[in-house]
């Protein structure tokens, strides 16, 4: 099926839509919307855009050759933070983890490249996004080192940057300030 772009629908346009679909046409259409919970919260009524919602995701700490950590400009509020996004249904967070890095970074990983620093929760994890949605971010993070020659980087309409910094350089305008200072605490551990 051939979807619109999701701002040319009118809110009632889209609840129509969606209410429309069979499930595996909902998974389809969240595919192109930013994952489940992206869809699920496009269609309540706006006025309840003031209610937290849960979200489960994964991020990716890619280490380069010189153990610089790869960060995305957001292109939604101008900040920086790691590659990921939302967990479809379904799906498993490690794959949600290597599905998120190749559609925001073009990097393509296996699951079991993958290592998991932590699972962060709690408070630090609130975020406010432009439309107005509140969610509190339930996020696997994971890392993985990688040589040069796996770094072809692309950019998708999420991200306005693409760039490797020092952890001890870090951009002043972090959206993932709290997943960065998780994987520092994790390397600081592994050295000891």
């Amino acid at each position: 099926m051939e979807y619109k772009k999701m701002r040319e629908y009118t809110h009632e346009e889209f609840v129509d839509l969606v209410t429309s679909l069979s499930e595996e046409e909902l998974l389809d259409l969240s595919a192109n919307y930013g994952g489940y919970p992206v869809l699920f919260r496009m269609a309540l009524d706006e006025r309840l855009s003031h209610i937290p919602f849960i979200q489960t995701g994964s991020s990716v700490i890619v280490v380069n050759d010189k153990n610089e950590i790869l960060l995305q400009q957001r292109s939604d509020n101008g900040r920086w933070g790691l590659p990921g996004g939302c967990q479809d249904l379904g799906e498993r967070l490690r794959t949600t983890a290597v599905r998120e890095l190749y559609e925001e970074t073009g990097i393509k990983v296996e699951e079991d490249e993958l290592i998991l620093i932590d699972t962060l929760s709690g408070e630090e994890r609130k975020r406010t996004y432009p439309n107005g949605d509140v969610c509190y971010n339930n996020s696997s993070l994971y890392m993985v080192k990688l040589e040069p020659s796996r770094l072809t980087i692309k950019m998708d309409n999420e991200s306005l940057k693409l760039e490797f910094f020092n952890i001890n350089n870090l951009p002043e305008s972090m959206h993932d300030g709290d997943m960065v200072e998780e994987y520092i605490k994790f390397i600081n551990r592994k050295e000891v």
